[in-house]
């Protein structure tokens, strides 16, 4: 019996000798395959890199075709996707306004892209269009540019510069005065801010994906609050340019309305900013 056992034994550990120089000669020839498949998806990650600097390339060269440089609200768009780029590798070279060395600029990142590592290249293309850069780079900027704008507690708002007799007396006002204010006060938010808005909403709904859900309808609705802050504030300055300035209780009342909407808006986007420790 004990020889028996001895050979039973010896059987066991033949096998399992096998089995171990059988399971080494495997791994030993999945690893070369395995790299290979590795190096590959690499490859992709550099390539995917590359078609959207490609397509930055075709862009500049639309939107200078016309006049040789680019108009400001395409250069807004184009600055955004630029740096987005420029963000998921890295890069120092960001966009901060039209510098007049475009051309040079899109140049240097294409050399950048082109000398990323197979790792570096693969960290990039994970972190292209995620939330905090997306936000950065094509919505805080002018998200803030409205919020300023659209503060009505501040003495330089368009409403605020009018100046109106504390006490409402009629017979004081300068009728003439206070429309050509409110004229000109009406022009300044609707120009500048709500293209900023009109740009926001476009480039949100553009990178929808980069954010959840949640993040998507927080931001949205911050758009909403402060454009009818906005607008609150242009039909307070249509009622001054009809000579109804001595109606205290509907001005009060808009610009309460206005007040309220605007914090909402400023709560919700520094919520989200406080998320990602984002400072603009």
């Amino acid at each position: 019996m004990k020889k028996l056992r001895r050979i039973g034994l010896g059987l066991v550990a033949s096998l399992l000798s096998i089995s171990l120089v059988a399971c080494g000669s495997t791994k030993e020839e999945q690893k070369p395959g395995s790299a290979k498949q590795e190096q590959k998806q690499m490859g992709k990650e550099q390539k995917k890199l590359e078609q959207k600097l490609s397509k930055l390339e075709s862009e500049y060269e639309e939107y200078t075709k016309a006049k040789g440089y680019m108009e400001s609200d395409d250069y807004l768009v184009f600055e955004a996707d630029f740096n987005i780029l420029a963000k998921s590798i890295e890069s120092k070279n960001i966009l901060q306004g039209d510098d007049g060395e475009l051309d040079k600029r899109v140049k240097d990142l294409k050399t950048e892209i082109d000398h990323l590592s197979n790792d570096q290249a693969m960290k990039a293309q994970k972190r292209y269009g995620s939330a905090a850069d997306v936000y950065e780079a094509a919505i805080g900027t002018h998200m803030h540019i409205v919020l300023t704008k659209a503060d009505i507690t501040q003495h330089f708002n368009a409403v605020n510069t009018i100046e109106l007799d504390k006490d409402f007396n009629a017979d004081s006002y300068d009728y003439e005065k206070i429309d050509a204010d409110a004229t000109e006060a009406i022009k300044s938010i609707q120009g500048m801010p709500m293209k900023r808005i009109k740009l926001i909403k476009e480039e949100l709904e553009k990178y929808k994906a980069s954010f959840s859900t949640e993040e998507y309808n927080q931001l949205n609705s911050a758009i909403t609050s402060v454009t009818s802050s906005l607008n609150k504030q242009v039909e307070m300055l249509e009622v001054l340019q009809k000579e109804s300035g001595k109606d205290k209780s509907t001005l009060e009342e808009n610009t309460k309305a206005a007040e309220t909407q605007f914090l909402d808006a400023k709560e919700k986007v520094f919520a989200f900013e406080s998320k990602y420790d984002i400072q603009m």
